[in-house]
């Protein structure tokens, strides 16, 4: 067990700076603050910055503006590897918070976790 948790750690440090950035760009696209037809700044240089960095998080080209994507074979490499590390570490994750933790809690929490999402989901559907 001490193995699980030196590869979710250093998993983590490989990878956290890569997530902290999704996580950060994925809020300001569902915000839509990289959109240059919303003007929530008199700085159009700071929107297409944003959109060019959110090229990053969706692999998409911009539809105005710079014709290209930051991405790359490589920096998709790199996400896959991210992704695919993520989804081990929260594995992990579980295996120790059952291991280490309190069985009931942690199923209350993946419960939790599963129970939420959906019944906001069904709201918003409605």
């Amino acid at each position: 067990m001490n193995r699980l948790r030196q590869i979710h750690l250093y998993l983590g440090c490989v990878f956290a700076p890569l997530l902290g950035f999704f996580a950060v760009s994925g809020l300001w696209q569902n915000y839509q603050l990289h959109n240059p037809w919303l003007r929530l700044t008199n700085h159009p240089r700071l929107q297409q910055k944003l959109a060019e960095l959110s090229t990053l998080h969706t692999g998409a080209r911009l539809k105005m503006g710079h014709p290209d994507t930051l991405s790359s074979p490589a920096v998709k490499l790199f996400v896959d590897t991210m992704a695919l590390s993520l989804l081990l570490t929260m594995v992990l994750g579980v295996v120790m918070a059952f291991r280490f933790g309190h069985a009931r809690i942690a199923t209350g929490c993946l419960v939790a976790g599963v129970v939420i999402p959906l019944g906001l989901i069904a709201l918003a559907i409605r």
